[in-house]
């Protein structure tokens, strides 16, 4: 059976809404429940301890704390800590965060950050020993792929790509895999997937300004819309324009099939026929990131099992 996995967004007002969530989950024959990290939202193992006793079967991940805001023995205690809570049943996500947040909003030191997540990858397994859950990096450029062939149990591809990124991430992941001496098939290949269904013109032009803010950064629009099968000549326009706090003119250059390319948008049987194209391109375990309030919909939408 094909397995798929479920992310909670922000916004989790009470621990009763939280228990629900997970009973959705685990009702619907998701395979994991996942929740993420992100500065003055919830904290996420606070969530995910609370997710571990209110659930029995579904997997508990976490996407994705970073080793510069948690020191990397205070990691190893949550992890250990979540996965006894959980019976075994919690997933590591780390990734390197950004020197805008890391330093520009913290005041703290950012450096060398893929030796940074090698060394905390390392330290936890020390720390653990056999003990240590399965560990998904978050990864997005050629040299994070490869690091995560050669050292994660997992990969956590990065919310809003196309079909084409993740068949390119595959092959660097593989790459990585090689220089270390594994096997090609040796790590989990999970990659967030935002749903909105059928939006409105409202929804569309917030879904557009998304795109805006992703293709700003730099590399990572150039690489996006290259796998994507873009012509990335619009990114000067674009930036120009962004920087310039000129938003319409930057929105008006995000077509409606970049955005498409970039979501999972649409009634039912689109939604479907999106999901099957990035397995067949190499994603085996899908997370599907609704709005909290479409998260039953979702749910039931994508369904792999029938409910208890």
């Amino acid at each position: 059976m094909q397995r798929t996995g479920l992310v909670l967004h922000h916004g989790i007002t009470s621990g009763a809404a939280l228990a629900r969530y997970g009973r959705i989950a685990e009702e619907h024959g998701y395979e994991s429940l996942w929740v993420t990290e992100r500065l003055r939202h919830e904290e996420t193992f606070s969530l995910l301890g609370f997710l571990a006793a209110s659930t029995t079967r579904v997997r508990l991940g976490v996407g994705v704390v970073n080793p510069y805001t948690r020191h990397p023995a205070l990691i190893a205690m949550g992890a250990a800590t979540l996965s006894a809570l959980s019976g075994g049943r919690f997933v590591l996500g780390l990734g390197r965060s950004e020197r805008e947040v890391i330093e520009g909003r913290l005041g703290l030191t950012y450096r060398a950050p893929l030796e940074t997540l090698a060394a905390a990858v390392g330290a936890i397994r020390d720390q653990l020993g056999a003990a240590c859950p399965p560990i998904y990096l978050a990864a997005i450029g050629r040299r994070a792929l490869r690091l995560a062939g050669r050292i994660a149990d997992g990969v956590l591809l990065n919310a809003y790509v196309p079909v084409g990124y993740v068949r390119w991430a595959l092959g660097e992941l593989r790459a990585g895999a090689a220089e270390a001496g594994r096997r090609p098939d040796a790590l989990e290949v999970a990659c967030m997937l935002v749903v909105r269904r059928e939006p409105d013109a409202a929804a569309m032009q917030a879904l557009r300004a998304r795109v805006v803010r992703l293709l700003c950064e730099p590399h990572v629009g150039e690489l996006l819309l290259a796998t994507g099968g873009f012509d990335g000549g619009v990114l000067p326009r674009l930036r120009a324009a962004a920087a310039a706090g000129r938003d319409g003119e930057a929105e008006a250059l995000v077509s409606d099939a970049m955005v498409d390319a970039f979501y999972l948008l649409g009634r039912a049987p689109r939604l479907h026929e999106r999901l099957a194209a990035y397995r067949a391109a190499g994603v085996t375990l899908p997370l599907l990131l609704p709005p909290l309030a479409d998260f039953a919909h979702t749910a039931e939408t994508f369904a792999p099992a029938p409910t208890a």
